[in-house]
């Protein structure tokens, strides 16, 4: 067998599994069975356990002894560990996106949150999360920085895994998301950078269970505005030549 034909069916057990996460098939803490898996696909163990290796680096799964695995379970302190990361990475995404972003740019993400919306009109989990990822996807590869979209990929497979499991719990989250998701895109277009926080801090609070009042102060002061640069700040930083410089 070829190596082509390796990696395809290493993609293929990887696609699967997330498949049956997405599905709410897979849940914290249940084992996956490797011999339904082959039997399923067709395939051997070896495919098998390269694509758990993956799940587990993407923080989904954890490999127990005698090479058995299963689903992460994501805790109160995990969840709210991911969200202030995220709070952070979506200020920088935002930032960017205004920066080097175009209305065509915009309208795509337009595109999938409509795309979205037909997800949950017809309660799709699968495709409901996917579209979830993919506008998220593309919202920060708006920024350029392809550092930026990696390590916003890695948060999304984990908040993936947390919303197909709050989903049943909380229905109305996704389309929180929905309208998380428009709020956003009207903010690019208006190429408002405090307009766009003033949506993202309060829904990743509230989402992840974090204290917005704390995180709040990393990113922007409401009350007088965004923080100034500390005194002399502006000499350190300026650009030679008395040019100005640019934000980015």
């Amino acid at each position: 067998m070829g190596m082509e034909k390796k990696a395809g069916l290493f993609e293929d057990v990887y696609s699967f599994i997330l498949e049956q996460i997405f599905q709410q098939k897979l849940s914290y803490g249940q084992k996956i069975q490797e011999e339904a898996i082959s039997q399923a696909l067709g395939i051997s163990r070896t495919p098998i356990r390269e694509a758990l290796r993956k799940l587990e680096s993407d923080g989904l799964v954890e490999i127990l002894p005698k090479q058995s695995a299963k689903i992460v379970t994501l805790t109160e302190k995990d969840v709210k560990q991911l969200g202030a990361v995220k709070l952070q990475l979506d200020f920088l995404t935002a930032q960017m996106a205004i920066f080097h972003g175009s209305n065509a740019d915009f309208k795509r993400l337009e595109q999938i949150n409509e795309e979205l919306a037909h997800a949950l009109r017809e309660n799709d989990s699968y495709h409901v999360l996917k579209k979830d990822m993919a506008f998220q996807r593309a919202y920060t590869q708006i920024s350029g920085n392809p550092i930026l979209s990696s390590l916003q990929a890695q948060l999304q497979l984990k908040t993936a895994l947390y919303q197909s499991v709050k989903w049943k719990e909380l229905p109305h989250m996704m389309n929180d998301s929905l309208y998380h998701h428009q709020a956003i895109i009207e903010s690019l277009y208006a190429r408002d950078v405090d307009r766009i926080l003033r949506c993202i801090i309060p829904y990743i609070s509230t989402s992840y269970g974090i204290d917005a009042n704390v995180y709040s102060m990393m990113v922007v002061d409401f009350s007088v505005g965004r923080t100034p640069l500390p005194y002399g700040a502006e000499r350190m930083y300026a650009a030679p030549s008395g040019k100005k410089m640019s934000n980015f």
